[in-house]
C-alpha cells in the first residue's frame, strides 16, 4: 500500500508529465482504491495544484476561458464523438440556433449534408462553415464582436433573440457543476444562453466529459433548464441520478 506522500508524489509528477491524471491508472498504478484517488485529487484541488474533472484531474487554468482558437486543440476527441450524436438529433426543414464555441463548432461540421436548415448562430466560425452551395439558409445573429471568441455578444445579440422562437437551440457549457449547474467565465456568454433557453422550444447542451466536476464562475442554466445533455461518456453515478432526477434526457456515446 502505498503512503499518502508518495501518492501525491506520483500524482504531481503524472500532472507535470502529461498535464493531466486519470484515477483509473493512478489507482492501478498504486494498488489503492479508486475512491482514496479521488480523495487525493480533491485534497490537491484545494490546494491549487490541479483541477478535478470527470474522471481524474488536469492542470489548472490560469484566469478565464481560453481565446476559441485554444479551445478548439482541448479535447479536440471528445468532442468529435458527442457531436456526430449531437448531429442525429437535427431534421431537416427545422430553425435552430447554434451557440458560438470550440465545441458547437465541432457539430456544426456535420450539418453541411443536412437539408434545408434554417440556422441561426452568433458564431463567425460556424457561419463560414456554410458556402454558397449549402442548401439551407445561415443568419448570423448581430451584436458586439469579441475577437477572441469571434463571436457577436451583448444586448444588440439578446434583442435580435428575442425575436425569433426556434426549434432547438444547441449551447456548450464552460463547466458542469454537480451543485451549481451548468456554468460559465463569460457574463455575456450567460446571458445568451439564458436568452437562447427562453425562446427555443427545445434546448440541448453539448458538453464533453471532461466539463463535468468543473467549476466556473457564473451560474449559467440549473441541470433542468434543458432538455437533453449530450456527451462523449457515461455521466458518473451521482450526476448521472441528478441528471435524472431533473428530467434531463442524456445522450452518450
Amino acid at each position: 500500500m502505498a503512503l499518502p506522500d508518495v501518492r501525491v508524489q506520483v500524482i504531481l509528477a503524472e500532472l507535470a508529465k502529461n498535464g493531466r491524471v486519470a484515477v483509473k491508472d493512478i489507482s492501478k498504478r498504486l494498488d489503492v482504491s479508486r475512491e482514496t484517488i479521488r480523495r487525493d485529487l480533491k485534497i490537491l484541488e484545494r490546494e491549487g495544484h490541479l483541477r478535478c474533472v470527470y474522471g481524474g484531474g488536469v492542470k489548472p487554468v490560469v484566469g478565464l476561458d481560453q481565446p476559441a482558437a485554444e479551445r478548439m486543440r482541448i479535447n479536440a476527441r471528445e468532442k468529435g464523438r458527442l457531436a456526430v450524436l449531437a448531429a442525429r438529433l437535427v431534421q431537416n426543414d427545422t430553425k435552430i440556433f447554434i451557440d458560438s464555441g470550440s465545441t458547437t463548432l465541432a457539430f456544426a461540421r456535420h450539418l453541411l449534408k443536412i437539408e434545408r436548415l434554417n440556422i441561426f448562430t452568433n458564431s463567425l466560425d460556424i457561419a463560414q462553415l456554410f458556402d454558397e452551395s449549402y442548401s439551407g439558409s445561415v443568419t448570423v445573429i448581430g451584436g458586439k464582436l469579441n475577437p477572441s471568441y469571434r463571436a457577436l455578444f451583448g444586448s444588440s445579440t439578446l434583442e435580435a433573440i428575442k425575436g425569433h422562437l426556434f426549434d432547438v437551440a444547441f449551447v456548450s457549457i464552460a463547466a458542469v457543476d454537480y451543485n451549481f449547474g451548468f456554468m460559465d467565465y463569460g457574463a455575456d456568454e450567460a446571458a445568451v444562453r439564458r436568452e437562447l433557453r427562453k425562446h427555443s422550444r427545445r434546448c440541448i447542451m453539448l458538453a464533453d466529459s471532461n466539463k463535468f466536476g468543473r467549476s466556473a464562475n457564473i451560474r449559467t442554466l440549473e441541470l433542468q433548464d434543458i432538455d437533453t445533455l449530450v456527451t462523449d461518456a457515461q455521466p458518473r453515478v451521482d450526476f448521472a441520478d441528478k441528471l435524472k432526477e431533473a428530467h434531463v434526457e442524456v445522450i452518450y456515446a
